[in-house]
């Protein structure tokens, strides 16, 4: 007898129509989702939203999902294009989360150090497009495969390959800006 997983019991009561599913679900998809978002739009409310659309769409969308693949893979392609609709619908706005930054307090030199990289880190990613940002996370962050990537995104396997080498070279001539080198 086929042993039937967590996720693939997830999948079959929403599909059932169970609400007591759908908390269960947001639990479980929610915060990946909203990540995934976040990546793309590199802006905390936009990707809240983005998130809450994909989640809102994935729900909706359940009787197309193909229960031989992954739930976390069609999660992750739902919310990919979402946040690809939001970034193309989002006119430019002031960075709020720059300025948490300056009001937050600073408790240890670690949380500084590890604020600063992330901040590097994204300040970094931003001379990428949003297309390319995505992949680079994918691969690096999420370390997601290029056949992986080829099923989120929906490009060929050579189009992921030039994009990981074009962002790679990218970020090397900006890298400088954002980190010391000991």
């Amino acid at each position: 007898m086929q042993q039937i997983s967590l996720k693939d019991d997830l999948a079959i009561r929403l599909r059932r129509g169970d609400r007591k599913a759908i908390p269960d679900f947001v639990d479980q998809y929610g915060g990946f989702m909203f990540n995934v978002c976040h990546k793309i739009l590199l802006h905390r409310a936009e990707a809240e939203e983005a998130a809450q659309d994909a989640l809102l769409k994935a729900l909706k969308a359940i009787e197309s999902f193909d229960a031989s693949s992954s739930l976390k893979a069609w999660c992750y392609t739902i919310a990919y294009r979402t946040a690809i609709d939001h970034q193309r619908k989002m006119k430019p706005t002031s960075d709020i989360e720059s300025l948490h930054f300056v009001a937050s307090p600073v408790k240890t030199d670690d949380n500084v150090t590890t604020r600063e990289t992330r901040e590097g880190i994204d300040r970094l990613l931003r001379h990428l497009d949003e297309e390319s940002r995505t992949i680079m996370g994918l691969f690096y962050l999420e370390e997601k495969n290029i056949k992986e990537i080829m099923d989120i995104t929906g490009l060929t396997e050579s189009n992921i390959k030039i994009k990981l080498f074009r962002a790679r070279k990218e970020l090397s001539l900006h890298a400088s800006k954002y980190f010391e080198h000991s």
